[in-house]
Formats: C-alpha cells, sequence, structure tokens
C-alpha cells in the first residue's frame, strides 16, 4: 500500500528574504545534506520535449525518475518532483516557501516521497535529520556573516556564494579532499618566484588547500576577485602563472548562448570545431570566442584529487540569472508576486522557444504574461511603491505545458571571456600555442585591436647604423609592449616595424594608442622617429597561424588600413568608433582631423577621424579602471 511521507520543519533566519531562500533553495547542497545519493543523469526525449532521466543506488536498490523542471520564484519558493519509473517510491519532492516576519525571514520546508509504509519508515528519519543538520549549518552561517552581505543588483545566488565562501562546515558547504602539503609547497616556491602580487599568490595557495571541493573544482578569477576586493586582472595573471607552476590547469568552458550554461568543457582551444549543443535548449549554435568561451581553472589532480558530485542537476544555483521558472499545464493561471530590478528582462520558453524582451525604467506594479503556441505577450501597467513587489499573472494559453523563465538580460557573471584573457600579455607569452586547430575558424562577436607602425626608422639605419638603429627599434618595441599591457591588451605579432594587438574594448585599444605615442615620443621623437596607429572594432575570426593565436578579417584589414592613414603621432578610427560613448568621453578636447578615405578592400569611402595625441602624454585613470564597454564585451 502506498501513501506520502514527510518531513516539515519551519525556522526564522535573521537576515534578508532573497539571501536566505539563495541558500535554502539550492537543492544541490539539500540533497546531499539529505544523505541521497549522487544520481547519474542524462537527457530523454519525453513525447516532443527532452527532460532529464536520472538513476542512483540508494540502499542497495536501483531508482529511475524523471526530473521535469523544478518550479521557483527568486526569494518566494521552490517546489521539486521527482517522478519514478523504477523502484519502491512513486514520487519524491521538496517544497519551501518563504516569508517576512519581524525576526528576519520564516522558512517552510517540506521533503516528501510517495511509496510503500517501509520507505516512509526508513527515509523520513533519515531526511528529518539531514534538513535539520541543513538549516543549523545555514542560521551558523547566516548569524556570522548576513550582516556583511552587502545589497547589490546581483543575483541573490551569486552575493549567497560570497557568504559561503567565510564557512568552513562540510554541511553547508560540501567535504574536502586532502591536500598533497609537498607538492604545494614546491609548486607555492615556484609560484613566488613568478611576477605575481604576494597578497593574491597566497590567497590563491590558502583557497586551494581550505576551500571545500565545489569551490575549487572550477575556479572563475573575476568571480574570485570581487570576493576578495582586489583588481581582477591581477588575479587572473596570477592563476595564468599558476597554471604554468602546476597548481591549477587552464580548461574552455563552451556556454550556451541561451542558458548561459556551461554545455561543453575542453583541455584546449585546438579540440574546439567552432559549433556546439546544448542539450538543455536542444540547439545546436556557432561557437562564439569573445561570448560563449570562457577560462576556467580546475585545481591540478596532483595538488589535490577533486571528484566533484552533483546531487542535483536542476538546482536554481545553477542559474543565477533566473529571477523565476514555472511550469504551466494547458490553460493553468496562476498569480504570484516576484521582486523584479530595474533595467532589462528576458522572457522565453523552455521547449518550443518563444521570447520576449521587457525594459523596465521603472519596476511595474503588476505584469501580465500571456504564453501561446507561437509567442509570449506582456502587459505591464503602473509603477510599484519603493521595495514592494511585483504582482505577476502568468497564463498558459497553449496547447502543450511550458516552462516560463524571467531572466536578468543585462546581468553578466564574472567570466573569463575568450577575447578578455586572449588580451592578456601574459597568456600570449605563457600559452604561445594555446590556438584553434589547423583550418579551424571561430567566430569573435567583438574585439578590439591596434596596428601601430615606425616611421623614420629607414633614415634612422642611415644616420646611426644598424647596430644602433636595431637597438633602438627592439627599445621601441618593449615600450609598446608595455603601454599595450598597462592598458589591457596584448601584442599578437609584430610586423617589422609594426606592432598587432588585440583588446577587449576599443576604449582600452585607444588608452594604450595615447600611452604608446607618449612613451615613444619622450624618448624618441627628438631622433625623427614616431608612431603612427589605426584603431577598430567589431568581429573577426580567432584562428591558428604560426602555431599561434591569430585574427582574421574585415576589423583586421580595417584596422591595419586606418593605421596606413595616420601621419606619426596619430590614432585614426572611424568616425562611427569616435561616437561611441566610452570612445567620445576619452577623446573630449583633444585636437582631430576629420577627413575621408577610400580604404583598400573596403567598398565605399569611410569617414575618418584622426587624433593628434603629440605631447599630450598618457591618459592618467588607472590601468584596471572599468568602463561600460568592456563590461559589455564581457556580456
Amino acid at each position: 500500500m502506498s501513501a506520502r511521507y514527510q518531513v516539515e520543519q519551519t525556522r526564522v533566519f535573521r537576515a534578508p528574504r532573497a539571501l536566505v531562500w539563495a541558500i535554502v533553495c539550492d537543492t544541490n547542497r539539500v540533497d546531499r545534506a539529505a544523505g541521497l545519493a549522487v544520481p547519474r543523469y542524462k537527457w530523454v526525449r519525453d513525447e516532443d520535449r527532452l527532460i532529464r532521466h536520472a538513476s542512483a543506488t540508494e540502499l542497495g536498490i536501483e531508482l529511475e525518475w524523471l526530473e521535469p523542471p523544478y518550479r521557483w520564484i527568486e526569494g518566494r519558493f521552490i517546489e521539486t518532483n521527482r517522478f519514478f519509473q523504477k523502484g519502491p517510491p512513486k514520487e519524491g519532492g521538496l517544497v519551501v516557501t518563504l516569508r517576512d516576519v519581524p525576526e528576519g525571514t520564516e522558512v517552510h520546508a517540506t521533503l516528501y516521497v510517495d511509496g510503500p509504509f517501509w520507505v516512509g519508515w526508513i527515509q523520513k528519519p533519515k531526511f528529518s535529520r539531514g534538513l535539520s543538520r541543513y538549516f543549523d549549518a545555514i542560521q551558523a552561517v547566516l548569524d556570522r556573516g548576513a550582516a556583511e552581505v552587502r545589497e547589490s543588483d546581483e543575483p541573490a545566488v551569486v552575493r549567497a556564494r560570497r557568504l559561503l565562501a567565510t564557512t568552513h562546515d562540510a554541511v553547508a558547504v560540501g567535504p574536502r579532499t586532502p591536500v598533497d602539503e609537498d607538492i604545494l609547497a614546491v609548486r607555492r616556491e615556484s609560484l613566488a618566484r613568478t611576477p605575481v602580487d604576494p597578497a593574491i599568490a597566497e590567497r590563491l595557495i590558502a583557497w586551494i588547500r581550505e576551500r571545500p571541493d565545489d569551490d575549487v573544482a572550477q575556479l572563475r578569477p573575476f568571480e574570485l576577485a570581487r570576493q576578495w576586493e582586489v583588481d581582477r586582472r591581477d588575479v587572473l595573471r596570477a592563476f595564468l602563472h599558476a597554471t604554468q607552476v602546476g597548481l591549477v590547469d587552464l580548461s574552455w568552458q563552451i556556454n550556451c548562448p541561451i542558458c548561459r550554461v556551461g554545455a561543453r568543457l575542453v583541455d584546449d582551444l585546438g579540440a574546439l570545431d567552432g559549433k556546439s549543443h546544448c542539450g538543455a535548449c536542444e540547439i545546436d549554435y556557432e561557437i562564439d570566442f569573445a561570448r560563449h568561451v570562457e577560462a576556467v581553472f580546475p585545481v591540478s589532480p596532483s595538488v589535490r584529487r577533486v571528484v566533484p558530485q552533483l546531487y542535483c542537476a536542476s538546482s536554481p544555483a545553477f542559474l543565477p540569472h533566473v529571477l523565476a521558472q514555472l511550469r504551466l499545464v494547458p490553460g493553468e493561471v496562476r498569480e504570484d508576486e516576484m521582486d523584479l530590478p530595474r533595467g532589462a528582462l528576458h522572457l522565453r520558453t523552455l521547449w518550443h522557444r518563444r521570447t520576449a524582451d521587457l525594459e523596465n525604467e521603472r519596476v511595474p506594479a503588476s505584469m501580465t504574461v500571456r504564453v501561446g503556441d507561437e509567442h509570449i505577450h506582456v502587459e505591464i501597467e503602473g509603477e510599484a511603491a519603493r521595495g514592494a513587489p511585483t504582482k505577476v499573472r502568468c497564463e498558459n494559453a497553449s496547447s502543450r505545458e511550458v516552462v516560463l523563465l524571467v531572466e536578468r538580460n543585462a546581468w553578466s557573471a564574472d567570466a573569463v571571456l575568450g577575447t578578455v584573457i586572449a588580451s592578456m600579455p601574459e597568456f600570449t607569452s605563457l600559452f604561445a600555442t594555446e590556438a584553434p586547430a589547423a583550418g579551424v575558424e571561430l567566430t569573435v562577436g567583438h574585439i578590439a585591436l591596434l596596428f601601430s607602425d615606425l616611421t623614420g626608422s629607414t633614415a634612422l639605419y642611415e644616420k646611426v647604423g644598424d647596430a644602433r638603429a636595431f637597438a633602438i627599434v627592439e627599445d621601441h618595441f618593449r615600450l609598446m609592449e608595455r603601454a599595450i599591457a598597462e592598458q589591457g591588451g596584448a601584442i599578437v605579432k609584430t610586423m617589422g616595424d609594426a606592432v598587432m594587438a588585440s583588446f577587449a574594448s576599443a576604449r582600452e585599444a585607444i588608452a594604450a594608442s595615447f600611452a604608446m605615442i607618449a612613451a615613444h615620443d619622450a624618448k624618441y621623437a627628438s631622433m625623427g622617429l614616431g608612431v603612427k596607429i589605426g584603431v577598430h572594432a567589431g568581429p573577426c575570426l580567432a584562428v591558428r597561424a604560426n602555431d599561434r593565436l591569430d585574427y582574421f578579417g574585415t576589423t583586421v584589414n580595417v584596422a591595419a588600413r586606418l593605421q596606413a592613414q595616420a601621419k606619426a603621432s596619430e590614432v585614426v578610427m572611424t568616425e562611427s568608433l569616435s561616437r561611441q560613448p566610452p570612445v567620445r568621453a576619452l577623446l573630449e578636447g583633444m585636437p582631430r582631423r576629420e577627413f575621408d578615405a577610400a580604404l583598400k578592400g573596403i567598398r565605399e569611402e569611410q569617414k575618418l577621424v584622426g587624433i593628434d595625441a603629440a605631447s599630450l602624454g598618457a591618459p592618467s585613470e588607472p590601468s584596471g579602471a572599468r568602463d561600460p564597454e568592456h563590461e559589455a564585451a564581457r556580456a
């Protein structure tokens, strides 16, 4: 005889509701604390959709179940279901609701299983102990550190991760495999001999040694930089050198453009074939090196052998940008409250993809979402009172079950994307052969490229002789490399007296141009030498050339042609690039030359702007400064 057996707990946590939700509703952690077995996941077709199929062994019994997408609203509730196809249980799941109370946040949680009486007799005490242990661990973490978590526009899951990084409690954050202290000590000494900030090096060593497996299985430098409140490029520089000395490895995660989750992981760029597939979204897509390829750093197995264990693949913690995920049967109408942020929202359905975009200058008082067979229709009304939620009505007017997602469209994770890491000078020097396979072209959606050339060098050789002139030219290259690196770029290659460099944003490339001209003119202008520079930004292809990473395409050609149009101590760009807000702010008040020119290989005559950088000096802004275009390039 089958019956429902459940465990219920109610707790009050002294912390904001969104933060509590992010930890309590991390079902991967809950399932681990509850003592559930680690499942094996695969995608199976259920009628006209893909759904997760899982299997595991509990108490010597083989279990198989379907795991449909969970229902949740950030800060409000989560409902999970497992529908068993093999084994004594028929169904199981977790329901958690949260509400504000004077003391903080009240959480009511129910773990349940439907099955024979003996299943409930065995599992009910196990669930009760596991849930109590997890809540006790969370309570300790929140009591100690919740007040120090700053309010921000970041997803609650991201803020919660930083809070959990302050505890070592295995119930809250998982187990920690041992470190080989002898190997760690040797490689720590090697890292100390590199040009890495010693304070950052020591923090990295401590993190590798002390943090649980989940935190070191796939390290993300920019996320740690935010956690440690230090410059992100300094942290990335430390990781590149740490890879060279064997503390961490460098892998490339290919993120899906729709769900933003890693769809594939490769050990080197040569393993990429230009296309990838996401099982969750059931799409094939062309890989964009600037948007989809993320550098991640697992701890080296020789230092610490970590085997990540996935207890629940459907956890909201893996989708921090998703505010809500609602599953609705045909004809279902539901009304909820959501804490919507200002800014861009993206709505989509998981199956039979339908999308809608919404730009919220204000938090709406109400939002109505109607999902049809071919579209999503959204209406907003009024403005919510400060701190008040939005009343949301969702209707499934289609003929099929739908899963509706409401996402933060403007938020981007702290990801080290392909063009960002490829524009680090340490990457180009330490990982010179890291490039696509021969014959493979990776799309780069956006990159800024700089071409410079040295003028007057022929006369210099005649004037001072070959040896002296060669030494001056070599010193010129060192000056150019230093200025490029200080502004966040990297030299792709040199060609005679010319330099090609890459940057994540046009603003960085132009700032580097000014620094290059200032550094060169201060030392060599009196000898009749000059630097002329062209800058352009846009899409191109990443390729392997001479066993190194190189770029190919119209953006590359235009940047080179612009350099040919420049005069000594001048930076030339297109007029359209000069009007982009981050660039326009940098150029304000500088002498300029506006002209039209025909560029070889470009059909139409171009409107160009030449900026006279002679005697202006390098920009005073620090190289680590963040600008909107750079952030947009990472999104």
